[in-house]
Formats: structure tokens, sequence, C-alpha cells
């Protein structure tokens, strides 16, 4: 029997169907007087009526949220709590039965003034504007949300769980959620610019920059630390009390090599404190030597997607600021820039823009060629059926001829550019990291259900491709992924989670635990919902 907050683990690194069944193979649908199975049960229909695509209360949508609400029902009736009770009155509303929910929303304002609630100040401050919510009482539910985020003022992924069902009540009661926008958290902000700016002309930019910050209400801030525009964006964010972080595309000693030290001496301590006073730094990959374009790219997405999840996680927004120089074109004359600018755009989010000339020398970033010819930024995934390590070769024969080997060769129909084997798995790469999730989603559709689980490991990084194969530190980190990867789940990398927020706005991501890399180095997992 899988335990339940395994299963709970598995819905929330988005492999719902797959707890939906280790939840019905463990027979917790039968448990009838287990008021921790039947919370678990109204979870994952919840989940599922919210991924359903039938709006309103009607249709298969509207049947699951009943059912979702009949399971914390049950639940409430064997161990009454106070998170169960607005539960069910919020799924009621969703479904279109407004009458039971105003009415069991009464029952938890009535509950959540009864002494001794094992739950936070600012859960029940939340749980008290929601339930006022529901009830039609906005300027109460106003008061109520304030001051919950007034008793936790840092809890940023409190606050945006908050927001989120707050919002889905405004929705599904024709409410404006306009009145929620003051409590949303500042916006999050990638920047990013040219190199060519003497240290001692910056204060005059450092002036614009403070204002459109200002303008913004900027409170987080994602890019690299260059000499010139990245180091003056950076210092008014830190003097502003946003938090920045730091996505360089090499190694910290590289970055200053290539990018700090050769624009002027004035530039290093600069950096540096920017470094010390950063809420955290990164690096993308551990190329070092000569300048490689794909680590600045790599590093551009990673921070361009950084900051668009960041503002999505937070129920707010994000902003670009760019830095460019007066040359032809949207974004002047730097390359890297104007990469930043172009996919950015293609997000639809609100991108600023500050023209400055060039005002500094620019030296060349390489004696020789940039870039090596053999590699690759590439969307890699490792694709397994848990189990069949383990079976005898009877049992095996017959899973490639029910239906694993067709599944093999309809992948390798769908266009990866790379098929390689490893073990009883496959690695495929992709130049783009969106067609890896088409692709995986498409692997998904196809599994032939032979009772072994299809489970994708993902990762985005600087490969070398020898041979038609990837190789390098990137493919370490996948396996290391893909070892950590739970079966019947899609769990990708922070880099992947990152730039996947650049594409489709129907995937979702959510952290679901680490792992080590063989570098050593502990990484963020993301589960890859589509």
């Amino acid at each position: 029997m899988t335990p339940l907050p395994l299963i709970t683990a598995l819905a929330r690194a988005g492999a719902l169907e797959q707890a939906l069944r280790l939840f019905d193979a463990g027979g917790y649908n039968q448990a009838s007087d287990d008021p921790a199975a039947l919370a678990v049960k109204g979870r994952l229909l919840k989940d599922r009526a919210l991924a359903a695509r039938d709006a309103g209360g009607g249709g298969e949508r509207g049947a699951l949220l009943a059912e979702a609400a009949a399971a914390y029902g049950a639940a409430d009736a064997l161990d009454p709590q106070p998170y169960l009770l607005i539960n069910i009155a919020t799924l009621s509303f969703l479904g279109g039965d407004t009458a039971r929910a105003r009415m069991v929303a009464g029952e938890v304002l009535e509950r959540l003034e009864a002494p001794g609630i094992a739950e936070t100040p600012y859960w029940i401050s939340a749980t008290r504007a929601e339930a006022l919510l529901l009830r039609g009482n906005i300027d109460a539910a106003n008061d109520a949300l304030a001051k919950a985020i007034r008793l936790n003022r840092d809890g940023w992924s409190d606050h945006a769980s908050t927001l989120r069902q707050l919002s889905l009540i405004c929705t599904a009661g024709g409410i404006d959620p306009h009145w929620l926008d003051i409590h949303r958290p500042r916006p999050s902000l990638h920047f990013a610019g040219h190199l060519g700016i003497a240290a001692e002309d910056s204060a005059s930019l450092a002036d614009e920059v403070t204002i459109i910050l200002a303008e913004e209400r900027i409170g987080f801030g994602y890019g690299a630390l260059a000499a010139g525009a990245d180091i003056i964006i950076a210092e008014a964010l830190i003097t502003k009390g946003a938090a920045l972080h730091v996505i360089l595309p090499t190694t910290l000693a590289a970055f200053v090599d290539q990018s700090v030290t050769p624009y002027g001496a004035a530039w290093v301590p600069r950096f540096e404190a920017c470094i010390a006073a950063a809420d955290s730094v990164r690096h993308v990959s551990s190329v070092a030597g000569e300048y490689e374009p794909l680590a600045t790219a790599l590093a551009g997405d990673v921070a361009m997607g950084m900051a668009r999840r960041n503002a999505a996680m937070l129920q707010s927004h994000a902003v670009q600021l760019l830095v460019v120089d007066e040359g032809e074109g949207d974004y002047g004359n730097g390359s890297s820039t104007a990469r930043d600018g172009v996919v950015w755009t293609r997000t639809g989010a609100e991108q600023r823009k500050i023209i400055w000339p060039r005002t500094g020398a620019v030296p060349p970033s390489s004696e020789t060629r940039e870039g090596r010819a053999d590699r690759r930024l590439m969307a890699l995934l490792q694709v397994r059926f848990d189990g069949l390590d383990a079976l005898q070769e009877a049992a095996f024969a017959y899973a490639i001829d029910e239906g694993i080997a067709a599944f093999w060769e309809e992948a390798k129909g769908l266009g990866p550019i790379i098929n390689q084997p490893h073990g009883n798995a496959r690695i495929f790469g992709f130049v783009s990291f969106a067609a890896a999730a088409n692709f995986a989603a498409a692997l998904a559709k196809a599994d032939p259900r032979l009772g072994y689980p299809l489970t994708i490991a993902g990762h985005y990084g600087l490969i070398h491709l020898i041979g038609g194969e990837a190789s390098g530190p990137a493919l370490g980190t996948l396996i290391a992924i893909a070892r950590a990867t739970m079966a019947g789940t899609i769990t990708i990398s922070d880099e992947f989670a990152a730039a996947l927020s650049l594409g489709r706005s129907d995937i979702r991501t959510q952290p679901i635990g680490e792992c080590e890399t063989p570098g050593g180095e502990i990484r963020t997992l993301y589960g890859l919902s589509l």
C-alpha cells in the first residue's frame, strides 16, 4: 500500500492520474472511516476538477467538484477541522451551489472564533477572508486579507496561494478581482544591457534606472552581473531593497575574467559588492576560457524564466528592463541583449528600454573564434518505463511485444534531434525546450499502459554533440535527476522549469524536491504538469 504522503507528493509533482491509481490500488477509496484518506481524496478530486476543460458548474468539472466537496465533508464529519470546511464551501461555490457555499462559509467563520485552533495566525485570517468573500462581503474580506499579510509580511508563497484561491472565487462569481491587486507582491524584473558604459559615467544612467524601478514597484530582480548596465541595475535594485538574484553563464571566476575585469578595474569592487548583497547567486554552466555565446543564451533564458516564474508563483507580474545602445533596430547593436528582448517580447509581458550611448571601450570577447563547434544548448529528456530493469527475460520480451518496441518507434518519429539508448531507457534531445515539453506530452498520451509507469526526467543545458549523441556534465545532471524522479512523473531541473515559463501558459511546474549532481551541487527539482 502506497503511503498517503507519497500519493500527495505525486499529485504535487503533476502525476495526478498516477496518484489516483495508487490511491485506488491502496484501498483508500473504501476507507470511509479514515479522515486523512478522505481529505486526500478530496484534494485529488479537486485537482482533477480544476484541470477539467469544461468551465462553470456543469459537466465533468461540476461532478468532480461535488465529489471533492463530499469527500471533504466526510472527513470533517469524522474529524472537524476549519481547513476541511472551507474547502467544502469553496468547492460548492465553484460548482455553482452559491447557497450552500454561503451557509458553510458562515460555519467556517463561527469555527474560526473557537479557541485553540491549530493553525497559524496568517492562515486563520486568510481563511476568514475566503469565507467572507464567499458570503459576498468584499470589504470585510479585503480587511481580513490585509491583516493576514501584515501577520506574515514575507510569506510570499502563502500570499500567492491565498490570492490564487480568492481569484478562483472571483472568476466563478463574476466578481471584479481588481480589489486583490493592492495585496499582490511587488513585480519581478529581468534585466540586461550593454557593457559599453564607462564606470565614471554611470550615475546618470543609475538615476534613470531608479525612476523605472520606482514606477514599476519592483521587488525582485533577475539577471547577470556584467560590467556596465547589469551592475548599474543591480546596484539600484539593492539600494531599493529589492531581492537580487544573480544568474551567471559561467563559474564566478570565469565570469569576472570574461565580463567584468576587461571593461575596467573600477567595475570589479562594484561587482563584488553586488555579489555580497545578492539574495542568491548561481551559474548555469562550468564553461571556462573563451567566451561561449550559448552559455550566455542559457543564462538569459533561465533569468527571464525565473522572473516570469516568480511572478506567476506570487500571483504578481513580470517586467523586463533593457539598456540598449543607439544602434539600428529595436535593441541596438548588442546581440545578447537583442536576443533577450526578442524572447521576452514573445511572452507578451511588459518591457521597458533605456537607450544609452556607449561611453566605454568594449574589448573583443575572445582572441579566437567564440564557442566550440561541438557544443549545443539543448533540452534533454530521459524516458523510461519503471520496473523494466527488474524483469526476467520472459516478462521483458512480453513487454516489448505488447507495446514498448512500438512506443520507442513512435517516439523516434516525433522528431528528436538526439535519440540514444541509456540502459533500458532512452535519452532524447531538442534544440527547443518547448518542443521537448510537447514531446513529453505526446509520449504521456502514447503510454502503452503495460503496468510500468512512464517516467520522464528533463534538463536544459549545454552538451557536447559527438557522433549524434550527447555527452558532458549536463548529461550527468540529467541522469541524477532521473534517479530522483518518482515513477509515473515528469520531473525537470530548475533551468528547464524556468525556461518553460517563457513558453506555453498551460504548463505548470512546482518544486517537489532536490537531488545532488555528480559535481556535488544540490539542485531543486520541479514536477511538470502538461
